[in-house]
């Protein structure tokens, strides 16, 4: 992963939005949290087609890419968002943007890059994700905090997406990972997402859907980089394999769990972010558990 590395010097513009993935505090509304500040605000209105762009790791910096080679945007906002079970050198996302920054141009990509803003709501991710483990595994009969999670970073960027004038979020979910299975990006799951952002007039847009291969995605960012290398680790990843590494689902089970109370719940705290109030995030599940 040389050509990724090499970028991974911090630049002392990114000092705040680090210091924020690193405090993790409630940070979502684009006006009262200061997400947003005055020089990209003005960026983003004199922009025809602009979009926020998810940041992680390689097929989120991939799918960026591919994006902008489409010729369908014309500026790019990035956003990292924290999540309550990461650890790791932050740092590794800066990088991950200084890659976005060097391969759009190297492909003919006139897609300007704005400085990353970070978001999260630790709240809203305990509520889909741990609160009602226990109730999940009943109810549905699994339960995995990955499909909350993956929800909870598409309904974060939401806010944000609206206010900054972008039509589109693109992100790197794939529903085949060299053959293998991740939960939270299996068909059932993007299609959720996919229609959560649709609901509150927001494309998003998942370049990548369709590669399983993975030497192809690396190739969009450079070569040389690994899924998964490079970026804030999980203590929970793979929780939802069994003894021998394998996945065992029932789609059903997964729209379930998504339809009756993961995207109502979301849906409730967006529709108070968009309305610039503080979700009351105790009373989100209010009506949704028999």
């Amino acid at each position: 992963m040389a050509a990724h590395n090499s970028e991974a010097r911090t630049p002392a513009g990114e000092d705040r939005w680090l210091e924020a993935w690193r405090e993790r505090g409630e940070r979502v509304l684009p006006d009262a949290d200061g997400v947003l500040g005055d020089e990209a605000a003005a960026q983003l209105r004199e922009a025809r087609r602009p979009a926020v762009v998810e940041v992680l790791g390689r097929d989120s910096v991939a799918a960026a890419v591919a994006a902008g080679v489409s010729g369908d945007y014309d500026l790019f906002l990035p956003t990292v968002a924290y999540t309550g079970t990461e650890y790791g050198e932050p740092a590794t996302l800066a990088a991950a943007v200084a890659v976005l920054r060097r391969e759009l141009p190297r492909r003919g990509a006139a897609v300007a890059v704005l400085e990353p803003v970070a978001l999260g709501s630790p709240r809203l991710w305990r509520m889909l994700c741990g609160r009602y483990a226990a109730a999940s595994a009943a109810r549905f009969g699994f339960h995995t905090p990955c499909l909350g999670c993956h929800l909870y970073l598409h309904a974060l960027r939401i806010p944000l997406a609206r206010a900054a004038g972008c039509r589109a979020v693109i992100a790197g979910e794939r529903e085949d990972h060299d053959g293998r299975v991740k939960l939270n990006q299996v068909a059932a799951a993007l299609d959720a997402y996919v229609a959560f952002a649709a609901r509150f007039g927001v494309e998003l847009v998942l370049p990548l859907r369709r590669e399983a291969d993975g030497a192809a995605v690396a190739a969009l960012v450079g070569g040389g980089w690994a899924e998964g290398e490079g970026q804030p680790a999980c203590v929970l990843a793979g929780n939802y394999l069994d003894a021998k590494g394998g996945v065992s689902y029932e789609p059903a089970a997964v729209r379930r769990f998504l339809e009756d109370y993961a995207v109502p719940a979301a849906a409730r705290a967006v529709e108070a972010w968009l309305a610039g109030r503080r979700p009351d995030y105790g009373r989100l599940a209010e009506g949704l558990w028999p």
